[in-house]
This record gives C-alpha cells, structure tokens and sequence, in this order.
C-alpha cells in the first residue's frame, strides 16, 4: 500500500508524527508517494537483530517492542510517531535488536535512497531526523546505565552480607591479591587487620544466635563508622571481622584500631536483656615484600592469636 498524491487524510496523519513536524508535506508528495506503508500483526516481527537493513520505518498507529533476544521481554516500547532502523541505516551497521509488534500497528517505510532525499529537500525534516537520532542516542544510553546499574547492584548483592553490610570472604580471596598487587607497584602501604569480638562463643550460649547476632552487627556497625571510604570490611569468622587497609601502614593501622577498641567499648546494646561491656583483640599485620594474600591473613591470624591469649581487649602485631 502506497501514499496517493493528495490524499489529505494521510498528510494530515503524518502532519502529526515527529519526523514530519512542520514539513512541507505537499512539496514532499513526490517522495512520499514512493513510500510504503506495513501492517503488522500483534507478535509479527518488523526487524531481525543483527541483519543488514536499508530502510527506515515511522510508527504511524500501534505499539512496537525492541528486544535484545526474540524470546525475552522488550526493554523499550516504541509508540507513534517513534522511528526505528534509522541507527543502523545512518551508521550503516546490522540492526542491534529485534523489533516484534505489540499491537496492530502500521508503519511507513523509508528507503535509505529516499530517507536522504527527503533529508535533501527539507531543512525542517532533516532537522526532525537529527532530533530522532539524539533522542535515540539518550535512550539507549540510559537503557545501558540502567543495565550497569541493576548489574553493580546484583553483584553488590553477592558479594556482601545483607545483615551488616561487610564483605564476604569469597569477595576477600578474590581482591586481596589484586589489592597488595596494586599497592606493591605504587609502593603504597597495605594492611590487614583482624578483629574478634571478645567472649563472642559466651554470647551465644548465655543469650542465643538472635542476640549475638545483634551484638555482631552493632560492632560491625560501630567498626564501620571508623573507616576511611577506601577501607574495606570483610565478615571473617563468627564473631570476627577483617580490615582490609589501602594506604596504612602498621602504625597507622594501631591508631584506626585505637579508635575501634574506643568505640566499641562504650557501645550499648538496645536490648533490656544484656547488660555488657564489649572489648575486641585485634591482630595487625603489614604487607611485606616477600608476602602473598594466604602468608599476609596467615601473619594477621598470628597477631589476633596473641593478642586473644593475653586475655582480650588488646592488639597485636
């Protein structure tokens, strides 16, 4: 089916869509006359994803989809007076998605030959086009910062404990060699800390799992505040927590862990049920030249061995 010359109702419908705002659509009836017009069915696909096309297609009625595989859900609805095709036309690439009807729709196709002609002919058409084109541009930006985005949040979702917020050990054995790697080429400090919450296993016996679980996450919580943004916290053990300290090195380290022992030591469980004083032992280590990740938690071990077998509410090196 093709545009006849005067046809006025089809003039007055295209008047209307976005790439033909303010063209002279009388003058231009040479070329639309040329144009063809599809009816598609409700799930009949208009465009193969990465298949050579030559031509541009405008939504005059209905509802198109574009999808990144033919059987997954569209992750953009196109609505009338929307372009398609028109990226891989300009850039000359294969088209980067499926376009399946949602609806009944019809659409009005242009052939590159012609989609440069009528861009020839007139300013205002060519300047709607230029307009499509950055508006589609945006779109697919936002649809890839969408993608980045639900993508960092489900791997954040994997890689840390929901309950406190800390890393998980699985998340430690992966960065900490790239991280001692790292700061040995820049000849930056790095260092571990290991933090056990004193008579953590008593916890657990006198008041339950529940109530210990609410002792951790408060020192979790209270260790947390003290930390630089660059600093990370891993759940090491039950009862433990591991620093891991970008740019510290062990005397620095003693004073974050000053602070922690402070903190820590004037937290108050809201729970009418415990009434106790908490204290941590604390083992420090300092990346050495001849260290890799096992050797450094292995030397942090050690340290918060120590400091525990004095008693408690110490640090160690």
């Amino acid at each position: 089916m093709t545009i006849a010359p005067g046809d006025t109702r089809q003039l007055s419908t295209l008047s209307r869509l976005g790439l033909f705002g303010a063209v002279d659509l009388e003058q231009c009836s040479s070329l639309l006359v040329k144009c063809s017009s599809q009816s598609l069915s409700p799930g009949q696909m208009l465009l193969y994803k990465d298949q050579e096309n030559y031509s541009m297609f405008v939504i005059v009625d209905g509802h198109l989809g574009m999808h990144l595989q033919e059987d997954a859900p569209a992750v953009v609805t196109l609505n009338p007076g929307d372009t398609v095709g028109e990226m891989s036309v300009i850039g000359g690439q294969p088209t980067s998605a499926f376009v399946i009807a949602q609806t009944n729709c019809k659409v009005l196709e242009i052939p590159e030959k012609l989609l440069w002609e009528f861009v020839s002919s007139d300013l205002n058409f060519a300047k709607n086009l230029m307009k499509l084109f950055v508006k589609r541009m945006l779109d697919l930006n936002r649809l890839l910062y969408q993608r980045m985005h639900e993508e960092a949040s489900s791997k954040i979702k994997t890689e840390k404990d929901e309950a406190s917020g800390l890393y998980n050990l699985q998340w430690m054995k992966e960065a900490l060699p790239y991280e001692m790697t790292r700061c040995a080429m820049r000849n930056r400090a790095l260092s571990i800390m290991i933090l056990k919450i004193d008579r953590y296993e008593n916890f657990v016996q006198t008041y339950g799992t529940y109530t210990a679980d609410k002792i951790f996450l408060a020192v979790a919580n209270a260790v947390q505040i003290q930390l630089r943004g660059m600093d990370m916290a891993i759940k090491h053990e039950e009862g433990s927590i591991a620093l891991l300290l970008i740019g510290t090195d062990e005397i620095q380290a003693e004073i974050v862990a000053k602070r922690i022992h402070k903190a820590v030591n004037q937290l108050v469980l809201n729970d009418q049920k415990v009434n106790e004083k908490y204290t941590l032992s604390i083992g420090i280590a300092e990346m050495a030249e001849e260290d890799y990740a096992e050797l450094l938690i292995g030397r942090t071990q050690a340290a918060l061995d120590r400091a525990s077998s004095v008693g408690g509410n110490q640090t160690s090196h």
